[in-house]
């Protein structure tokens, strides 16, 4: 595969890897709001929906790490891609630096 292909490859793979990570976070956002919005059961014990509803937030919690850690990747990608002049951000597509690259190594430092 030549630098192009790839570049190319990665240029549309993952923009659609990022908004799967979205797709899947409002999914399971409406499923927390259909879950928390049905009515319970005469004798239903409180904490019957308990343990669901705290599995389905350590899902959300996940796939909102997944998401920085997608935007750390799209970051790393695009600095690899000027690096080789491979890309430029000629489209605006690309996010803004946050400076999370910067941070996660001052971390490792320190």
């Amino acid at each position: 595969m030549t630098i192009a292909v790839a570049t190319a490859r990665i240029s549309r793979q993952l923009p659609e890897a990022e908004l799967s990570l979205d797709s899947a976070l409002l999914a399971s956002a409406q499923l927390m709001e259909t879950i928390l919005l049905t009515p319970r059961e005469e004798g239903e014990q409180p904490y019957a929906r308990q343990a669901a509803l705290m599995r389905l937030a350590k899902a959300q919690r996940l796939l909102i790490e997944s998401q920085n850690d997608m935007f750390r990747l799209h970051e790393e990608m695009l600095g690899i891609g000027r690096e080789i002049e491979a890309v430029g951000d000629d489209d605006g597509n690309c996010p803004k630096p946050t400076g999370l690259l910067e941070r996660a190594s001052l971390r490792r430092v320190a």
